[in-house]
């Protein structure tokens, strides 16, 4: 049977050709063979997947074969690497953020110390952080201080508030009839009534006033 990959692109007269058939199933085989040693040739050129040509790599950094294992070999020349970077903030971040959820690098002047700041509910590899910081490490500086922060979270207070319109008659007496949980507020009008009064006063020469009688 061809294989379901070459079925995707092949018109359908195709599969009733023996030829073609022998064909494509003799052609699995080396085309997965050869896609094997292309992914092998690209791994030489990324140093966590090197193998083999780790000799090329340990004479660029070191200009001679190192001894040990894959795993071994690889790790100096990552250090090799570092060391040649910068002793620079983004430098620092990308070693702090290989060893864990980092949040902030942040320096200490007054100390000279570095100061990492990591999530603390995520682990922390501190021994890598700590070898990787002291490859390059300038002597100026004196260490590097992983610190674990928590997180802090706002905390949220919710009310309820009412606000009540009051009217105020024009005599300035406020009446109130009724206050509602919603806030709602009644009003009720104060009618006042006028009278009038009117007293006949005599109005001596001494300038004397005396009040002679009362009437509407």
């Amino acid at each position: 049977m061809i294989p379901l990959r070459y079925r995707k692109v092949l018109p359908p007269y195709w599969y009733e050709i023996d030829m073609a058939e022998r064909h494509f199933s003799v052609m699995e085989k080396e085309m997965n063979d050869r896609e094997k040693i292309t992914n092998e040739l690209r791994d030489q050129f990324i140093l966590q997947r090197v193998t083999y040509a780790l000799e090329v790599w340990e004479w660029i950094y070191f200009r001679k074969v190192q001894s040990g294992s894959f795993a071994e070999r690889r790790e100096a020349i990552r250090k090799k690497r570092w060391a040649k970077r910068p002793f620079k903030l983004p430098v620092l971040r990308l070693i702090g953020s290989q060893c864990g959820k980092l949040l902030d690098v942040r320096e200490d002047f007054l100390s000279k110390e570095v100061y990492f700041e990591y999530v603390a509910n995520e682990g922390i590899d501190l021994k890598r952080l700590y070898e990787d910081f002291e490859y390059i490490r300038p002597v100026h500086i004196n260490r590097a201080v992983p610190v674990a922060r928590v997180e802090t979270k706002p905390i949220l207070v919710k009310g309820t508030g009412y606000s009540h319109v009051v009217d105020f008659p024009i005599c300035g007496l406020e009446t109130l009839i009724d206050t509602a949980v919603t806030g709602q507020i009644f009003t009720q009008s104060l009618s006042v009534r006028n009278e009038e009064h009117h007293h006949p006063v005599d109005m001596p020469i001494t300038g004397f006033e005396i009040p002679m009688g009362e009437g509407e």
